[in-house]
């Protein structure tokens, strides 16, 4: 198996429906005997590639195919979008793309559009488009920069002309981030050991972060097996920094999976106190056990617990982190497919997240903390939920964050991350206390 053939598979595969990461995981899985690191790495980056440019990439091929891409037999679909992919946009030489997709569409059994093919990825690959050429706002945005019809209407409906400048830097995939655990090594020592392993490692924004050159996987290495970091962004890093949790204290991660706010939490406590981590899904608690375990951490226990059902046996806690489910529009450069979604139920989303804020804002204790936090960037989710909760709940107030980030706009309602302006995921942060009387 070629990483080629496997990604055009996964292609295939992914137009059925299902998450881009998990197609791919099966893909590789079945492969026998299994593809080697670097002709993984390949695979992967041509599918992922076209499922970032896929409009776009159906644009140009449109102009020179008979019939429109859509309509075409599935397996010559996808080997024209890979093709295409490598040739535009992975810096693989045309001759190279032209002729391995040529001779892939003969291997899998369709010689007679071999022809096709070839010219039409020859044609598609050196036409000249501009994002001037979509005048249309919308056009440009769904086409040009990749979006389904409703995040793009969503985008710019909220956004304005920011939305392009949003949309574009969704293409930029920044340096991994990794939390250094604190329990068990220091910055200095993390830095020098993953320096030795190879990577490329910077000081982030504030103690304890650390910008990685990671070449594979962040998640792989003597290090991170040994428990000396976790990956974790900078804005879900600043998320669980807000709750300020504390040596001692009680504290609830009200939605932990896959658990690395409670990973930080456990280690600002010191691995003293408590700290309580639920999570809905029953197969996802035993996840953030296995961190607790990597980590070194025996302050924390992983529940399944439904946080959007109020729960009185839990008790009250010094401090609650609600990092809520949410549509994820800010981490498409994470996870291109969330660049497709149609956003329906939007407004059952919403009323999860209230009923979870609410249960949170229950489960504090007096003089206590809530953080409430989203990856995405859409106000019907962030600002707008602050909203109704300090309406609903008048003895509450915002609280302005004492870390800062260069780029985060601190607002009346909360903190909010555009990846353009923060060069980080989109992410939304408000920290609450009730007023002093």
């Amino acid at each position: 198996m070629t990483p080629r053939r496997l990604a055009v598979k996964a292609l295939m595969h992914q137009e059925q429906a299902g998450y881009a990461n998990l197609v791919l995981d099966a893909e590789l899985k079945k492969c026998t005997p299994p593809l080697e690191a670097r002709d993984a790495a390949f695979a992967a980056r041509i599918f992922y590639t076209v499922l970032e440019y896929q409009p776009l990439l159906d644009y140009l091929l449109n102009h020179f195919c008979k019939k429109p891409v859509a309509k075409l037999d599935a397996p010559v679909r996808a080997i024209l979008r890979a093709g295409l992919a490598q040739a535009r946009y992975m810096d693989v030489p045309l001759p190279a793309a032209v002729n391995e997709s040529v001779k892939l569409t003969k291997a899998i059994g369709k010689t007679s559009a071999s022809g096709m093919v070839n010219a039409v990825l020859r044609r598609a690959a050196q036409l000249p488009v501009q994002e001037q050429s979509f005048t249309d706002p919308l056009e440009r945005l769904q086409t040009y920069y990749c979006l389904s019809p409703a995040v793009a209407r969503l985008f710019y409906e909220q956004y304005a002309e920011d939305a392009f400048a949003m949309a574009a830097a969704f293409r930029n995939r920044p340096k991994s981030v990794i939390r250094v655990n604190t329990l068990k090594t220091t910055d200095e020592a993390l830095t020098k050991a993953l320096q030795q392993e190879g990577y490329a490692v910077e000081q982030g924004p504030w103690p304890h972060a650390l910008l990685v050159d990671f070449q594979g996987s962040p998640a792989a290495g003597e290090s991170f097996a040994n428990g000396a970091y976790h990956v974790q962004g900078l804005a879900s890093q600043f998320a669980a920094l807000c709750v300020q949790a504390h040596p001692g204290q009680r504290v609830l991660d009200f939605c932990a999976a896959p658990g690395g706010k409670s990973l930080t939490l456990a280690q600002e406590m010191q691995n003293t106190g408590e700290l309580v981590s639920g999570e809905a899904v029953s197969s996802r608690v035993p996840l953030i056990d296995k961190a607790f375990r990597r980590c070194g951490i025996t302050c924390a226990k992983a529940i399944q617990n439904d946080a959007t059902i109020p729960n009185p046996a839990l008790g009250k806690f010094d401090r609650v982190l609600c990092d809520v489910p949410c549509s994820g529009l800010g981490v498409i450069a994470k996870k291109p497919d969330i660049r497709y979604k149609d956003l329906d139920g939007m407004e059952n989303l919403c009323a999860i997240q209230q009923k979870i804020l609410q249960n949170g804002a229950d489960s504090l204790a007096e003089n206590g903390r809530l953080v409430y936090s989203t990856c995405t960037v859409n106000f019907q989710e962030n600002q707008a939920q602050i909203q109704l909760f300090l309406k609903n709940n008048p003895e509450f107030h915002v609280v302005k964050p004492e870390i800062l980030l260069p780029g985060m706009q601190v607002e009346a309602c909360g903190t909010l991350f555009l990846p353009q302006k923060s060069g980080t995921d989109g992410f939304f942060v408000a920290i609450l206390e009730k007023l002093s009387t």
